[in-house]
């Protein structure tokens, strides 16, 4: 019988696979278009939570942990001269499919290792040094965020699990105000409703008994 995973881990997985269930809605031609009020396309949106779950996971997969720094990769490629630099880069001839595809492999990195890691493992981030739970809602915002970016501009719906973005609210945006809606708090905390739009904006993925 399947050992079941812990509850963060958990929740990476079922946010990733939902986002994956909309990406497939989106055509093979749809992922050059520009993401909602961003200056990516949609390719490069979602090439971007690829680094972020990928990179998160790394902090937590070596026996050592990383107290003071990113993963020292070598800078990563960069499609376009004036476009950000990724990783992580899906096969363009594959079209959605390999988005999805990519998304599914990278996420169930970050899963395995949320699932895994020591209690007292500690990664690196500039907004606090988190441990798993802190990386696993760390990905979970920047995949719920950035997925609502792609799928706005296609007009597909989305909208992510409430108690899985309340115990994201709880882990590393605590002391943001709340109401009876944790998606739209989230959305407010991250400068993403037409009140913060252009307000600055950090969470806190630090360690906390």
């Amino acid at each position: 019988m399947p050992t079941e995973l812990p509850q963060p881990a958990a929740d990476v997985r079922d946010t990733v696979q939902a986002v994956i269930d909309r990406f497939a809605l989106i055509p093979d031609d749809g992922w050059e278009r520009p993401a909602a009020d961003l200056d990516w396309s949609c390719r490069e949106t979602a090439a971007h939570i690829l680094d972020d779950l990928g990179g998160y996971a790394m902090q937590l997969s070596g026996e050592r942990g990383h107290g003071d720094s990113y993963t020292p990769l070598v800078e990563p490629m960069q499609p376009r001269p004036d476009g950000p630099p990724f990783m992580f880069w899906p096969e363009e001839d594959g079209g959605t499919r390999a988005i999805c595809e990519c998304l599914d492999a990278v996420g169930g990195l970050l899963v395995a290792v949320v699932a895994t890691a020591p209690a007292d493992r500690i990664g690196w981030h500039p907004y606090g040094n988190p441990d798993a739970t802190g990386l696993a809602a760390m990905g979970i915002t920047e995949t719920v965020l950035h997925a609502w970016d792609i799928l706005r501009t296609h007009e597909v719906g989305y909208r992510p699990d409430e108690a899985v973005v309340g115990r994201v609210l709880d882990r590393i945006f605590p002391a943001v105000t709340r109401t009876d809606d944790p998606w739209h708090d989230l959305l407010a905390a991250t400068g993403r409703t037409p009140e913060t739009r252009g307000v600055s904006w950090r969470w806190d993925s630090s360690v906390r008994s």
